[in-house]
């Protein structure tokens, strides 16, 4: 489901280890009628002409599915990110045929975890002649992480779903304490989600990039371009930032997550910097890769802000030859966590087991070196 509860150790344990612990012209046989009913765990938010957001309702929990972003063109559809499910993928789909008859011309995956391309199968299936864009580093992980990640939530994820289920039937959330109405809601939802895709993944295919980034590439001329932009290491090695220069528009992927960051086998030292970046482009509307909508840049100022802080702070704990377990213990952002979590039990969780716990893990690492 995601980390530390994520069934491995990291996000990438019970989201990636149930993460990473997610034109019918040429209609394939995933396809659905455009006369399915829109599902509740999708808003479909419109930013700009021909320019949507598809925002996944579901709380931020231990297995989600991504955002997309929806670009509409003259004669065809761009769409940024798939889902961790092949249903919620084709709920993305159904909500694009609604919109309009246009084929999907370009998937652009902004990293490799399975949260943003498990589903990218249903749109090959969908729109045969579909293009597959990703970081020539994401290509790269796609092909090792991805695979290994993969097999770890297969085999992670049922013991996990069990054992949640058992403790939520006694009122007790998943650190065996008394479980709180918006735990067990979060926890609900990502077992619903992790048999979800438990349950596709006899039929699971995986999709290689079409086309690779190295640093830049731009779709499409003029004001409406599509500039898809490596900005450096971040959340992964590959993060590609989608950015729509004439519209205001970025779409971050997992380098911006509300409303807490996932942090898990993050790069914290670069990441700042690639934050800066997307500060620099100066969007009036923010598409992360999990949340809301955010329609200005305070809350990219926060994660910066408290990147930089873990990196300064664990920095000086290096030279003071502490342990990683004293660090630890000693970077926490207390002072932060209760204005972002309302000191509330699952939130705090996240805080902690999401971001700050893996972020001053890798910032420990990239210390060190």
């Amino acid at each position: 489901m995601l980390p530390p509860v994520r069934i491995a150790t990291t996000r990438h344990a019970i989201v990636a280890s149930i993460s990473i612990i997610v034109a019918l012209g040429c209609r394939g046989p995933e396809a659905k009628p455009t006369s399915e009913e829109p599902s509740p765990n999708l808003e479909i938010v419109q930013l700009d002409s021909g320019v949507f957001a598809a925002i996944r309702k579901e709380p931020l929990s231990l297995a989600v599915n991504s955002n997309s972003l929806i670009v509409v063109r003259d004669t065809d559809v761009v769409v940024v990110d798939a889902q961790f499910t092949r249903a919620a993928t084709r709920e993305t789909i159904a909500a694009i045929r609604r919109l309009t008859d246009k084929p999907v011309a370009y998937v652009i995956n902004t990293h490799w975890h399975d949260d943003h391309v498990a589903g990218n199968q249903v749109y090959q299936d969908s729109f045969p002649a579909v293009r597959f864009v990703m970081h020539e580093n994401t290509a790269a992980d796609l092909a090792t992480l991805g695979v290994t990640n993969r097999q770890n939530q297969l085999e992670g994820a049922p013991p996990a779903a069990v054992r949640f289920e058992r403790l939520l039937a006694v009122n007790l959330g998943i650190d065996s304490t008394r479980v709180t109405p918006m735990e067990r809601s979060a926890v609900e939802s990502a077992i619903r989600i992790v048999r979800q895709y438990l349950a596709e993944a006899r039929a699971f295919r995986p999709i290689t990039a079409t086309d690779t980034v190295h640093q830049r590439m731009t779709l499409g001329p003029g004001p409406g371009r599509i500039d898809l932009l490596w900005l450096g290491l971040g959340n992964t090695r590959g993060d590609l930032v989608v950015h729509l220069p004439g519209r205001g528009i970025v779409a971050t992927g997992d380098l911006v997550v509300g409303p807490v960051p996932f942090a898990f086998n993050s790069h914290p030292a670069s990441w700042v910097r690639v934050l800066d970046s997307v500060l620099a482009l100066k969007p009036r509307i923010v598409v992360p890769g999990h949340g809301p909508v955010m329609r200005d840049l305070q809350y990219v100022h926060s994660v910066r802000h408290w990147l930089d802080r873990i990196n300064r702070e664990v920095s000086q704990a290096v030279v003071r030859h502490d342990s990683l377990g004293a660090v630890l213990k000693a970077v926490t952002l207390d002072d932060v966590r209760r204005s972002v979590t309302g000191n509330g039990k699952w939130m705090n969780f996240l805080w902690r087991q999401f971001f700050v716990g893996p972020a001053v893990q890798a910032a420990f690492g990239e210390s060190e070196r």
